[in-house]
C-alpha cells in the first residue's frame, strides 16, 4: 500500500514572493499544501493565487509571532505587535491562555471569510502550538473542528479512551531546512521515515522567490534553493520510486 507524503509550504500570505514561490513549487513541483498566514501582509494575494490551485490544499498557520493579532491579545502583544517573547512567557508560566484560545478562533473565522472553506489542517508559525499549553488549545480546537493538526510527537497517552484523538500524519519532518539543503537530503527524510515503518509523513518547507520582506527574513536565501529542489527535475520520480503517494491533508 502506498505511503502517504505530504510537502507542506508554510508562511503562504507572508509576502508576494512567498506567495509565488509556494505556487510555482505546487504547480511544477511536489508541494501538495501550504499553510496561511491570515494576518499577514500579502493575504489578499494569497487568497487570489489559490483560486486558480484548486489542487493545493490550504491549511492555517497560526501565528502568535508576527504582526498584529485579530483579537484583543493585551498581555502578548507590545505596542499592539505580537512577537517571540512568547516563549520566554511560556518558560515563566505566564502564557494568557485566554486570549491565545480567542484569538486562535478569530483566525480561524478570518480564513473562514477569506478562502471560503475551513483549512485543511492547523500548524502554526515558528511551531508556537507545539508549546504544550498551546497545543492542548490547539489540539482540542483542532477536535472540535475535526482537522488534523500538524505535530512532532505522538500524542499524550488519555485517561479517557473515548475521548477523540486529534488527526495527524504518523510522522513530521522539519528537517529539510537551514544551510544544508540538498535534493539527497530530502530524500533521506523520506528513507528514513520508510526505516521506521511509518505510514503518512508531513515535510515541512518554505519555498519562495525572494522579495523585500523575505530579504529582512533571517531565512532568507535557503528559500530559494528550496524551491529549486522542490521542483527539480527528477524529484517526483524519486518520491514515487519510495512508494510515496502525494497528497494533501484532506486525505489525513
Amino acid at each position: 500500500m502506498a505511503r502517504l507524503l505530504v510537502v507542506n509550504a508554510d508562511d503562504f500570505g507572508l509576502s508576494k514572493g512567498q506567495n509565488y514561490g509556494i505556487i510555482e513549487a505546487h504547480r511544477h513541483g511536489i508541494v501538495t499544501s501550504t499553510t496561511a498566514m491570515v494576518n499577514g501582509e500579502a493575504i489578499a494575494d494569497a487568497v487570489e493565487l489559490s483560486l486558480d490551485a484548486p489542487d493545493l490544499g490550504v491549511g492555517m498557520h497560526f501565528v502568535l509571532t508576527l504582526g498584529k493579532p485579530l483579537s484583543a491579545m493585551p498581555t502578548l502583544t507590545r505596542e499592539g505587535s505580537l512577537g517571540k517573547w512568547v516563549w520566554q512567557m511560556a518558560e515563566e508560566g505566564r502564557l494568557p491562555l485566554h486570549e491565545i484560545t480567542q484569538e486562535l478562533t478569530s483566525q480561524f473565522q478570518r480564513f473562514i471569510e477569506l478562502f471560503g472553506y475551513p483549512p485543511t489542517h492547523i500548524d502554526s508559525h515558528h511551531h508556537v502550538h507545539l508549546i504544550p499549553d498551546i497545543y492542548t488549545i490547539v489540539e482540542g480546537f483542532a477536535c472540535e473542528k475535526g482537522i488534523p493538526v500538524r505535530c512532532d510527537r505522538q500524542p499524550a497517552a488519555r485517561d479517557n479512551s473515548a475521548q477523540p484523538i486529534v488527526r495527524r500524519c504518523e510522522g513530521f519532518s522539519s528537517e529539510f531546512y537551514g544551510d544544508s539543503l540538498s535534493q539527497a537530503l530530502f530524500l533521506k527524510i523520506l528513507d528514513d521515515s520508510l526505516q521506521r515503518g511509518e505510514s503518512s509523513l508531513e515535510v515541512m518547507c518554505h519555498p519562495a522567490f525572494v522579495d523585500n520582506t523575505i530579504m529582512k527574513s533571517a531565512y532568507c536565501y535557503p528559500r530559494l534553493q528550496e524551491l529549486e529542489i522542490l521542483t527539480s527535475s527528477s524529484i517526483k520520480q524519486d518520491v514515487a520510486k519510495r512508494g510515496y503517494r502525494l497528497t494533501d491533508f484532506k486525505m489525513i
